[in-house]
């Protein structure tokens, strides 16, 4: 199933900084569920940002077919993640990490500790580069 998201719903660093910081807060109260999702919803966004700064191929498809998609997300981080591996920009498998977050954290509610430990942290050891790189400065506590 494809989810359209609207293709105006790019957000300020001070919302992301938001959701980060509810993303801690339910994880330091034991919500793993909801810290999950906002974490999820801090990389999709940012995957919108970067892939509309700098005119991704999937930005352009998600302009033409009137909005967002997971499949035109991953294709988005794949793409960007191509273009600046050089730099060590891990978008692809900071993408990967989110949606297992999601997937298995949010919708399923099945997600072990040491598995949403793993990807809580990874997700915030790389998120600082990637916002950069796509022109927003973060502040992340970890």
């Amino acid at each position: 199933m494809c989810y359209n998201f609207n293709m105006n719903e790019l957000l300020s660093p001070q919302l992301l900084e938001k959701w980060l910081k509810e993303a801690k807060e339910f994880k330091e109260k034991g919500d793993i569920r909801q810290s999950c999702e906002k974490l999820y919803s801090v990389v999709e966004s940012l995957v919108k940002i970067f892939a509309e700064k700098k005119n991704a191929e999937a930005y352009q498809e998600a302009i033409s077919s009137g909005g967002w998609n997971t499949r035109l997300l991953g294709k988005a981080a794949g793409e960007l993640n191509r273009r600046y591996s050089k730099d060590k920009i891990l978008i692809l498998l900071v993408w990967d990490a989110a949606r297992t977050l999601h997937r298995e954290g949010f919708h399923d509610n099945c997600i072990s500790i040491e598995d949403f430990e793993e990807n809580y942290k990874f997700i915030l050891e790389n998120l600082p580069k990637i916002a950069l790189k796509a022109g927003i400065k973060l502040k992340i506590e970890p």
